[in-house]
């Protein structure tokens, strides 16, 4: 019900996301502590890697949305004594696991609406069908890209936010 009020609220002109610094080191920390009993309830060992922090232009809470959707599904197919990493560096953010991938025909339609959940609702645990959906509509209106990488036992989606340009510290030439 949430993935179809959130698809509904996306596709009205009133739907807000906002670009504002953020950091997707913490992000990825909260995505992380919020499966850990999950992953261990899988028994799937989920992993964080983040050096410092991760700057990015985006919204807090959209991202962490982006990064609990990508990790959801993650551990849902990822198997027992298999492993989940959450990765944040400046302005990328990738969800990698060890579950069975993606056949390469597969990988242009990941993202599109029910997809994966009609080719494998039958045969794997999968959700609604809309999450990867919401990823990459989420992820284009906070002016980032997301793109996925499978083969069988390694799939990894990585999300690319804009990242504030660095400040030019030369003093004032005048």
């Amino acid at each position: 019900v949430r993935d179809l009020l959130d698809v509904a609220r996306m596709n009205r002109s009133e739907f807000h996301v906002e670009r504002n610094p953020i950091d997707l080191a913490l992000v990825a920390r909260e995505a992380a502590r919020r499966y850990r009993s999950q992953a261990e309830t899988f028994g799937v060992t989920l992993e964080l890697d983040t050096n410092g922090g991760a700057p990015a232009l985006g919204d807090e809470e959209r991202a962490l949305q982006i990064a609990s959707n990508l990790v959801e599904n993650a551990l849902r197919v990822t198997p027992p004594d298999g492993r989940v990493v959450v990765r944040a560096c400046a302005g990328e953010l990738t969800v990698e696991d060890t579950g069975p991938g993606l056949a390469p025909e597969e990988v242009p339609y990941a993202f599109e609406r029910f997809y994966l959940w009609g080719r494998y609702g039958a045969t794997r645990k999968v959700g609604t069908g809309l999450g990867l959906a919401i990823v990459k509509q989420l992820t284009e209106q906070m002016g980032g890209t997301v793109d996925v990488v499978s083969a069988p036992g390694a799939t990894r989606f990585t999300v690319r936010l804009p990242v504030l340009p660095p400040l030019d510290r030369r003093p004032n030439e005048g």
